[in-house]
């Protein structure tokens, strides 16, 4: 994987892969990647992937980014061994493999586990050695490696212990062609029926989740003939065989007290056998068997043999697990970063080029996906769209439903001359797309270069605010109900003016709604005072410095909501071009 490799003066250095589609780099710590130079900017640079190639683009810094001695003024493509300098920090590229693959498939191998000693009823203990034999043999490729160290350990036992090593034998054999999880545990419910003369069998295992006891695999012997019903395990043994570890059997379940009232005598079960599912001290699951026709009657032999082959299978069964569990979420770390560079594609590479004004947008999430959306697209009649929202919800969903809106909004800005009629057609495409709990509030402005005269409509978005040079703070509130309630809604267009030296500054909510430790929220009075303060910096200046004073006031405490900011900035001497 691609990656940059930070060389700091008094440590050794830094590495930092690529595997997102576009990365950040500052000295601000909400950034990707984190430079403590104090000649970097809070927000400094940006490299993201096109196709093959990473390119390296300034994000308006205040003492610039240099890519091999050169500043960049523009985007630029990033050679192997290029060296990148922002301050004093020097930053190389390094390509190591092919780039394009979200991420390589992942390789997991079967991890030897402890053996599990279980004690049985009847003062048989599976040994250590016994199953220290059983994991070599699990690990050998053919049937006769596995006999010949099954056979090893039969040498040290009476006569009787040579049936259960052919049983372990065979269990070795058997289990090593299962490839998943369900399949490892119908083999192990099928090797049931050959070990004991069980009609039914039910194997449960605990959620990784939520830790509830599940069937996973119910069996029936193939010669059984007729319906033999529902299979119920009485609580009694799961509470035994599970909560104590302890192995159950009853030659005549009819008559014995622990079951008196219980689903067992309820169904007319006679013979019952249950063995507990771990490895170690910690128990997974429960192999069930029983006779509910009464035909065959279980004893302390039948135990010891269920018992021994729980003890094999519970080493394949949990590396099954642990392969479902790996395999799990390896399949939703690919999906997630899928899902992240599909919407890192919908925001702007960079901001457009239009004389005598400066744009910047900027969007931090506060899960590894965000909801929050901005855009900057040209109209064929040279006016310039400004666009951010804030879709309800969080993470996946919340991303999903932001690709909706810009597909919406690029659509209806090439379909109508009207700004109220785009709103109007982006709300009915989400009332009519979107389930009835989601929205989407939205500040959209289209700007006239030329003479600065600002059309908008806010869509139950924090109302974006103009910092005039004159002296003056004015909120642009008017607009409407968010997208995606009503799809008749109506929306009232707003009119302004941005004059030479204005700022504009679009917000979400995670702006204002940053909280300190005491729980206050930065509020909108903040944001304002910030801007006051610094109107006279540029765009890019003015954003690092609200990104600076949402850092300080917050000292540390979680970000609660994606925090993005649109600021375009009308140079003062536009009036005299």
């Amino acid at each position: 994987m691609p990656e940059l490799v930070v060389n700091n003066p008094d440590r050794a250095p830094d590495t930092f892969p690529l595997g997102r589609l576009r990365i950040t780099i500052g000295r601000s710590a909400r950034n990707d990647l984190c430079v403590p130079d104090p000649f970097a900017s809070r927000v400094h640079a940006e490299v993201r992937r096109e196709g093959d190639q990473y390119v390296l683009q300034d994000l308006g810094s205040a003492n610039g980014t240099y890519y091999n001695g050169s500043k960049v003024e523009s985007a630029v493509t990033l050679d192997p061994g290029g060296r990148i300098q922002i301050g004093e920090t020097d930053i190389v590229f390094k390509d190591k493999s092919a780039i394009g693959e979200l991420s390589s498939a992942a390789t997991i191998e079967e991890v030897p586990l402890p053996a599990a000693t279980i004690a049985l009823d009847s003062g048989h203990r599976t040994t250590s050695g016994l199953l220290e034999a059983i994991e070599g043999a699990r690990t050998q490729t053919s049937g006769r490696q596995v006999a010949a160290v099954a056979s090893a350990a039969a040498t040290r036992r009476a006569g009787e212990q040579s049936d259960l090593l052919a049983l372990i034998s065979k269990v070795g054999v058997t289990l090593l062609a299962s490839a998943t999880l369900d399949e490892t545990l119908t083999q192990v419910a099928r090797l049931v029926f050959e070990a004991v003369p069980a009609e039914r069998c039910l194997i449960m295992l605990r959620d990784a989740k939520d830790k509830e006891l599940r069937a996973r695999v119910a069996e029936l012997r193939e010669s059984t003939r007729g319906e033999v019903g529902e299979i119920r395990v009485s609580r009694t043994i799961i509470e035994e065989v599970v909560g104590q570890g302890r192995s159950v059997l009853t030659s005549d379940a009819q008559q014995d007290p622990r079951f008196k009232g219980s689903t067992i005598m309820i169904q007319g079960i006679r013979s019952v056998l249950a063995v507990p599912l771990g490895v170690g001290e910690r128990i997974f699951g429960i192999i069930y068997a029983d006779s509910p026709l009464g035909e065959a009657q279980f004893t302390e032999d039948h135990l010891k043999v269920l018992t021994t082959l729980g003890s094999v299978a519970a080493i394949r069964v949990e590396n099954a697990r642990l392969i479902e569990e790996h395999l799990e979420q390896d399949r939703f770390e690919r999906e997630l970063q899928l899902a992240r560079e599909i919407q890192q594609r919908f925001l702007p590479t960079a901001p457009p080029a239009v004389p005598g004004y400066e744009l910047q947008g900027i969007s931090f999430p506060s899960y590894e996906i965000g909801g929050d959306y901005y855009d900057f697209i040209r109209r064929p009649d040279e006016r310039f769209v400004i666009a951010l929202g804030d879709v309800s919800g969080k993470g996946t969903s919340a991303a999903l439903l932001m690709s909706s809106l810009h597909a919406a909004v690029h659509a209806q800005v090439a379909s109508h001359q009207s700004l109220v009629e785009t709103i109007v057609a982006v709300n009915r495409y989400l009332a009519d797309n979107t389930p009835a709990n989601r929205f989407v509030t939205l500040f959209y402005a289209e700007l006239d270069p030329l003479s600065g005269s600002l059309s908008f409509i806010n869509a139950g978005h924090n109302p974006a605010l103009i910092a005039h040079a004159a002296g003056t703070m004015e909120q642009l509130g008017a607009g409407g109900l968010p997208l995606g309630i009503m799809p008749d809604a109506a929306y009232r267009e707003g009119r302004t003016q941005i004059q030479p030296g204005d700022v504009l500054v679009a917000y979400s909510d995670g702006v204002t709604e940053t909280q300190n430790p005491k729980g206050e929220e930065f509020g909108p009075s903040r944001l304002q005072d910030v801007i006051w303060k610094n109107v006279e910096l540029s765009a890019a200046g003015i954003r690092d410095k609200i990104e600076a004073a949402l850092t300080q006031f917050a000292q540390g405490t979680p970000a609660v909501d994606d925090i993005t900011l649109v600021i375009v900035k009308r140079a003062k001497d536009e009036g005299r071009r």
